[in-house]
Protein backbone atom coordinates (compact mmCIF):
# COMPACT_ATOMS: atom_id res chain seq x y z
CA UNK A 1 0.00 0.00 0.00
CA UNK A 2 0.95 3.65 -0.95
CA UNK A 3 1.15 6.26 1.61
CA UNK A 4 2.16 6.57 5.22
CA UNK A 5 0.43 4.39 8.02
CA UNK A 6 -2.46 5.28 10.24
CA UNK A 7 -3.12 3.77 13.69
CA UNK A 8 -6.52 2.46 13.57
CA UNK A 9 -6.98 2.80 17.24
CA UNK A 10 -6.54 6.65 16.75
CA UNK A 11 -9.37 6.80 14.67
CA UNK A 12 -12.91 7.55 15.76
CA UNK A 13 -16.00 5.17 14.76
CA UNK A 14 -16.89 7.16 12.11
CA UNK A 15 -13.56 7.63 10.54
CA UNK A 16 -13.17 4.01 10.68
CA UNK A 17 -16.93 2.94 9.42
CA UNK A 18 -16.07 5.32 6.47
CA UNK A 19 -12.47 3.92 5.94
CA UNK A 20 -14.42 -0.06 6.00
CA UNK A 21 -16.92 1.14 3.29
CA UNK A 22 -14.12 2.49 1.55
CA UNK A 23 -11.66 -0.52 1.81
CA UNK A 24 -15.22 -2.92 1.10
CA UNK A 25 -15.22 -1.01 -2.35
CA UNK A 26 -11.55 -1.07 -3.32
CA UNK A 27 -12.14 -4.99 -2.79
CA UNK A 28 -15.26 -5.68 -4.68
CA UNK A 29 -13.56 -3.46 -7.33
CA UNK A 30 -10.25 -6.07 -7.32
CA UNK A 31 -12.49 -8.42 -7.72
CA UNK A 32 -14.58 -7.78 -10.44
CA UNK A 33 -11.31 -6.58 -11.98
CA UNK A 34 -10.83 -9.89 -11.83
CA UNK A 35 -13.86 -11.28 -13.14
CA UNK A 36 -13.09 -9.46 -16.19
CA UNK A 37 -10.03 -10.93 -17.02
CA UNK A 38 -10.94 -14.50 -16.15
CA UNK A 39 -13.58 -13.89 -19.28
CA UNK A 40 -10.67 -12.19 -21.47
CA UNK A 41 -8.76 -15.19 -20.33
CA UNK A 42 -11.71 -17.91 -21.10
CA UNK A 43 -11.89 -15.92 -24.61
CA UNK A 44 -7.87 -15.75 -25.61
CA UNK A 45 -8.58 -19.64 -24.61
CA UNK A 46 -11.37 -20.13 -26.84
CA UNK A 47 -10.09 -18.94 -29.71
CA UNK A 48 -6.69 -21.22 -29.45
CA UNK A 49 -8.70 -24.00 -29.46
CA UNK A 50 -10.46 -22.35 -32.33
CA UNK A 51 -7.29 -22.28 -33.96
CA UNK A 52 -5.61 -25.98 -33.28
CA UNK A 53 -8.94 -27.23 -34.30
CA UNK A 54 -8.64 -25.38 -37.32
CA UNK A 55 -4.86 -26.01 -37.92
CA UNK A 56 -4.66 -28.77 -40.67
CA UNK A 57 -7.82 -28.28 -42.37
CA UNK A 58 -7.93 -28.52 -45.60
CA UNK A 59 -8.72 -25.39 -47.42
CA UNK A 60 -12.68 -25.26 -48.40
CA UNK A 61 -13.16 -27.10 -45.22
CA UNK A 62 -16.53 -26.17 -43.35
CA UNK A 63 -16.48 -25.11 -40.53
CA UNK A 64 -18.21 -22.81 -37.64
CA UNK A 65 -16.38 -19.54 -37.15
CA UNK A 66 -16.95 -18.06 -33.51
CA UNK A 67 -17.96 -14.73 -33.88
CA UNK A 68 -18.39 -14.20 -29.67
CA UNK A 69 -18.96 -16.73 -27.12
CA UNK A 70 -22.42 -17.61 -28.24
CA UNK A 71 -22.91 -16.83 -32.17
CA UNK A 72 -21.35 -18.66 -34.88
CA UNK A 73 -21.16 -18.20 -38.92
CA UNK A 74 -21.34 -20.79 -40.65
CA UNK A 75 -18.03 -20.25 -43.13
CA UNK A 76 -15.25 -22.37 -45.36
CA UNK A 77 -11.92 -22.01 -44.83
CA UNK A 78 -10.19 -20.29 -47.56
CA UNK A 79 -6.44 -20.72 -46.37
CA UNK A 80 -5.29 -22.48 -43.59
CA UNK A 81 -1.93 -21.73 -43.30
CA UNK A 82 -3.17 -17.93 -42.41
CA UNK A 83 -5.27 -16.19 -40.17
CA UNK A 84 -7.01 -13.17 -39.42
CA UNK A 85 -6.41 -12.03 -35.66
CA UNK A 86 -8.42 -9.19 -33.96
CA UNK A 87 -6.05 -7.47 -31.53
CA UNK A 88 -8.57 -4.87 -29.94
CA UNK A 89 -9.60 -1.51 -30.62
CA UNK A 90 -10.33 -2.92 -34.11
CA UNK A 91 -7.28 -3.69 -35.23
CA UNK A 92 -6.80 -6.82 -37.19
CA UNK A 93 -3.11 -8.68 -37.91
CA UNK A 94 -2.72 -11.47 -40.55
CA UNK A 95 -0.52 -14.27 -38.78
CA UNK A 96 0.31 -17.55 -39.50
CA UNK A 97 -1.74 -20.17 -37.77
CA UNK A 98 0.75 -21.21 -35.68
CA UNK A 99 2.00 -17.45 -34.90
CA UNK A 100 -1.68 -16.91 -34.13
CA UNK A 101 -1.65 -19.63 -31.56
CA UNK A 102 1.53 -18.30 -30.00
CA UNK A 103 -0.08 -14.93 -29.62
CA UNK A 104 -2.88 -16.22 -27.78
CA UNK A 105 -0.74 -18.66 -25.27
CA UNK A 106 1.34 -15.41 -24.81
CA UNK A 107 -2.23 -13.13 -24.09
CA UNK A 108 -3.34 -16.24 -21.85
CA UNK A 109 -0.06 -16.16 -20.03
CA UNK A 110 0.03 -12.22 -19.31
CA UNK A 111 -3.56 -12.40 -18.16
CA UNK A 112 -2.53 -15.22 -15.75
CA UNK A 113 0.22 -13.27 -14.42
CA UNK A 114 -1.73 -9.96 -14.00
CA UNK A 115 -4.66 -12.31 -12.43
CA UNK A 116 -2.02 -13.29 -9.76
CA UNK A 117 -0.56 -9.69 -9.04
CA UNK A 118 -4.34 -8.17 -8.44
CA UNK A 119 -5.62 -11.33 -6.04
CA UNK A 120 -2.26 -11.00 -4.22
CA UNK A 121 -3.56 -7.33 -3.77
CA UNK A 122 -7.23 -8.39 -3.08
CA UNK A 123 -5.99 -10.57 -0.48
CA UNK A 124 -3.95 -8.03 1.59
CA UNK A 125 -7.18 -5.55 1.22
CA UNK A 126 -9.32 -8.30 2.44
CA UNK A 127 -6.57 -8.36 5.73
CA UNK A 128 -7.06 -4.91 6.24
CA UNK A 129 -10.98 -5.06 5.45
CA UNK A 130 -11.11 -7.41 8.52
CA UNK A 131 -8.67 -5.13 10.79
CA UNK A 132 -10.62 -2.31 10.27
CA UNK A 133 -13.98 -4.26 11.05
CA UNK A 134 -12.09 -5.98 14.37
CA UNK A 135 -11.14 -2.08 15.27
CA UNK A 136 -14.75 -0.89 14.54
CA UNK A 137 -16.53 -3.82 16.27
CA UNK A 138 -13.81 -3.23 19.51
CA UNK A 139 -14.54 0.96 19.65
CA UNK A 140 -18.35 0.45 18.95
CA UNK A 141 -18.34 -2.44 22.13
CA UNK A 142 -15.88 0.48 24.36
CA UNK A 143 -18.87 2.58 23.13
CA UNK A 144 -21.82 0.69 24.81
CA UNK A 145 -19.59 -0.31 27.78
CA UNK A 146 -19.05 3.33 28.27
CA UNK A 147 -22.42 4.62 28.28
CA UNK A 148 -23.95 1.91 30.71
Amino acid sequence: MAGKMIDLNNLNVQQLAKMKEQVYKEVSLIQDSLQSLKMAQKRYISSQEALESAKGRPSGTSMMIPLTKSMYAAGQLANPEHVTVCIGAGYFLKLEINDAIQYFKRRVNFLVERMEGIQQIGLEKQKLQNVVTEVLEMKLQQAQTENK
